[in-house]
């Protein structure tokens, strides 16, 4: 049987990374947006509640400058949806070791559908969709990719 530190070095370095400082802040960075979007999806009162207002003030700015008028509250909804989950594929794809990035593609629509079927199931005064786990997962996909293209264009580019 083959020790751990055999196994790394039979399937390379490609999986196994060194515990530096950026990788630490990447992690506790990683472990922050998680707590934020799960305190924000799973909170019993939606994040907008009482909030009409203040987003009707949103609206209005983006329509000043340019957006069309056809983006209203869902649109700004899914917006932020996508926007919420940038961060976490990025810093996802900061600690997943570059051998086992790729299952930052799974785990982010498994973690989306899980906060849904968590409100669906759990919570009244919140609605589990399909439709946000579809721009969650949009968000967390051009983060980890976003993140994969800047690493791999950072490690082609010749060192002085």
């Amino acid at each position: 049987m083959l020790t751990l530190s055999a196994r790394r070095a039979a399937v390379g370095a490609n999986y196994a990374m060194p515990m530096t400082s950026s990788r630490r802040a990447s992690i506790a960075g990683l472990f922050g947006v998680l707590g934020i979007i799960l305190l924000a999806t799973l909170s019993p009162t939606p994040v907008d509640a009482g909030r009409g207002a203040w987003v009707d003030a949103v609206l209005a700015v983006l329509h000043r400058v340019g957006v069309p008028g056809a983006f209203g509250y869902r649109e700004l909804e899914m917006s932020a949806n996508v926007a919420m989950f940038v961060p976490l594929g990025a810093l996802l794809a900061l600690v997943l070791v570059p051998g086992w990035r790729w299952f930052g593609y799974v785990i982010v629509p498994l973690l989306s559908a899980g906060i849904e079927l968590g409100q669906w199931l759990f919570l009244s005064r919140r609605d589990g969709a399909v439709s946000d786990i579809v721009t969650n997962t949009i968000g967390g996909w051009i983060g980890l990719s976003l993140v994969i293209v800047v690493l791999r264009f950072r490690s082609r580019k010749p060192r002085r």
